[in-house]
């Protein structure tokens, strides 16, 4: 293998791994803005659920004693 061949190949791991570096920090500061809006809309849906599967019970109750 040529030495300018091997060189420059030598030289790509560390490009590689800058770049990783710097989508890893891109991709990190997205969740950080949109994990809490996740959590927060995951929890409104687990309520609206529960409270559905909640009144739901007591309708099937009621009406089933009339």
């Amino acid at each position: 293998m040529p030495s300018g061949l091997s060189n420059q190949l030598q030289r790509i791991p560390p490009l590689a791994k800058k770049v990783t570096d710097e989508i890893d920090s891109e991709v990190t500061e997205i969740l950080k803005e949109h994990t809490p809006r996740t959590f927060e809309v995951m929890h409104m849906v687990t309520k609206l659920s529960c409270d559905y599967v909640k009144h739901r019970r007591w309708s099937i109750a009621r009406f089933e004693k009339c």
